[in-house]
């Protein structure tokens, strides 16, 4: 086995357990020793500091929120630093974020502008001198801050030839990614590094596209646009060289896509999500056989349940979860709380692109043939996912956060 692969995986199987155990550890026990205000200078032990900072590039941060009633700590690592905030908040902190989203959601911009300012004053100007020369935030976000779009936040950006304050989107100046721990992070990076010396078979799917469509389904709404999102992406796919498969309507079933999915280099679903709360056998993606009155052979009942994708193995570099809150898809597996995106990751794929709220039919498709435009011209994932958002900024009828705000990506 090549040495550099040997390594990695001992750094995977061995390191990442012990720095998790210690940062969390210090997480803990940082509200008895650090100020109210400001900084502290104390970091993990500085063998793990080391391996996490090899993994990141000089462009990118990793910023860490741990809200509670009281405080919120921020813990900052870059390429060059790590560094730790510490504010005492109180419950306006938890009301301020339940404010913006409510605004974001009911597309209602009021006093928006003051209230996303004052949030980001909080959020990012704390650690504004971290950001400054960084092109991508990758935020790690717990408690009530777990699945609020941060790309909405209004940012001070100062111009370089004026020196004038302009306020933007967080997501016109940064590339946004989330990951729901320090260690899912980690993990890929480190997956990352491996595929890098072990390369993927010639024979991979390049984009395999599954749209069930539901067209005179008796009990699921048609999904009249996802047919033609999954046809166009596809002939944008081939125009470059690379292979589609394309399986709609009723060639998009359940057992279709466990076969083919650990054999695509992107795996794109536009189709509906359903969650059933403490059920986990009824939170999943539908398929098209999802209630029909035939009789189906084993599980592939046409609901691809989130207990069945942890079982899963997948290579994909990226899941697109095209449908309504699919970030939101939970169930409890043993103790803890997972998500649909954990699943597929946990199932081996390295990023997910999921939604945070509900979106239409016709929107979904406009919004991901832009993403696959831009990424097809040479562009990475997030990069990508921003320059659709400003994109949609800068046009008037889509510039409201909740156009364009619910697509998240987990990973990269």
């Amino acid at each position: 086995m090549d040495p550099k692969v040997l390594l990695l995986m001992i750094l995977l199987l061995f390191v990442i357990p012990c720095f998790l155990t210690s940062a969390r550890a210090q997480a803990q026990e940082v509200e008895s020793f650090i100020p109210v205000s400001g900084h502290s200078q104390q970091e993990p032990d500085p063998g793990m500091l080391l391996m996490i900072q090899s993994l990141l590039s000089k462009q990118e941060v990793i910023l860490e929120y741990f809200p509670s009633d009281t405080m919120l700590i921020i813990i900052v690592i870059t390429k060059e630093s790590t560094e730790k905030f510490v504010l005492r908040t109180g419950l306006e902190l938890r009301s301020g974020v339940s404010r913006v989203l409510k605004k974001i959601r009911l597309a209602d911009l009021g006093d928006y502008k003051k209230q996303s300012e004052g949030l980001s004053e909080v959020l990012l100007e704390t650690v504004a001198m971290k950001l400054k020369g960084k092109n991508k935030a990758i935020i790690i976000a717990h408690n009530f801050l777990n699945g609020f779009p941060f790309e909405a936040l209004l940012y001070h950006v100062i111009n370089a030839g004026t020196h004038a304050c302009n306020s933007t989107y967080f997501i016109e100046a940064k590339e946004v990614v989330y990951n729901n721990s320090l260690n899912q992070w980690l993990s890929k990076r480190l997956h990352e590094k491996i595929s890098e010396v072990n390369k993927k078979s010639e024979n991979t799917i390049a984009f395999a596209g599954f749209s069930p469509g539901f067209e005179f389904h008796e009990c699921v709404q048609e999904l009249r646009d996802a047919p033609n999102e999954i046809s166009t992406i596809g002939r944008m796919f081939n125009d470059r060289g690379k292979t589609p498969l394309l399986l709609l309507n009723e060639n998009s079933n359940e057992n279709n896509f466990k076969s083919i999915a650990c054999f695509s280099h992107i795996i794109h679903i536009a189709t509906h999500s359903i969650s059933g709360d403490d059920d986990q056998k009824m939170n999943g993606l539908l398929f098209n056989e999802f209630g029909a009155r035939q009789n189906y052979c084993g599980t592939d009942d046409g609901l691809l349940a989130i207990s069945e994708i942890c079982e899963l193995r997948i290579s994909a570099d990226l899941i697109v979860l095209n449908s309504c809150s699919s970030a939101n898809i939970r169930s409890r597996i043993g103790r803890n709380w997972i998500s649909c995106a954990d699943c597929f990751m946990k199932a081996g794929a390295n990023n997910v692109i999921c939604t945070l709220w509900n979106v239409t039919d016709c929107f979904a498709e406009r919004f991901m043939v832009e993403f696959y435009r831009y990424f097809l011209s040479g562009m990475s994932f997030s990069k990508a996912l921003q320059q659709v958002k400003v994109k949609m900024i800068r046009e008037r009828s889509t510039s409201l956060p909740v156009n364009w705000a619910a697509y998240v990506l987990i990973g990269e």
